[in-house]
């Protein structure tokens, strides 16, 4: 697990991330809505916070592992969300969908993640059950203007190191 806590939330709404998805990971389940555990959940993976994925998910007889999501996506650093639709999802809502596009950078490679996530509340908690998704490769990332970060400014992927020496 990556401990060190970056200013901003990964997930790009421009809060401090114990205001954001800082204080969902600290408890799990309490996410009031579809998307804000889509941008938690992201989150989670942007800080290599395993175990938060784990409790969040709903897939089948056969559980992940922490384990196991860290092996396919330990060395991925998550760069950029964009929110591009939510259907449904609210407090009142039993189930939701919500379609999002992820930057993304492996090694020297980088990619997009589009999906469209579902989400069902459960005894009053949101967990995702699965979703559809396409990869595309080589792609630029752009961070939009608000995250225009110096050289030497700490990472946003909550790397800990400077931007220059991580996703630059």
């Amino acid at each position: 697990m990556n401990n060190t806590i970056p200013s901003h939330c990964p997930c790009g709404t421009s809060m401090p991330y114990e205001m954001c998805c800082g204080m969902y990971h600290h408890n799990p389940g309490t996410a009031p809505t579809a998307e804000t555990l889509m941008r938690s959940r992201y989150s989670a993976f942007a800080l290599k916070q395993f175990d938060y994925i784990i409790a969040t998910q709903q897939l089948g007889e056969t559980p992940e592992t922490a384990a196991a999501i860290e092996d396919s996506n330990g060395a991925t650093q998550w760069i950029k969300l964009e929110i591009l639709d939510s259907v449904n999802g609210s407090e009142k809502d039993k189930t939701g969908q919500v379609t999002f596009c992820a930057q993304f950078k492996e090694g020297s490679n980088t990619g997009k993640l589009t999906e469209t996530s579902n989400f069902e509340r459960i005894d009053g908690k949101w967990y995702y059950t699965g979703g559809r998704h396409q990869i595309q490769g080589n792609t630029p990332h752009i961070l939009p203007e608000e995250h225009k970060i110096g050289r030497n400014d700490p990472c946003h992927c909550g790397s800990g190191k400077k931007f220059k020496k991580c996703c630059a």
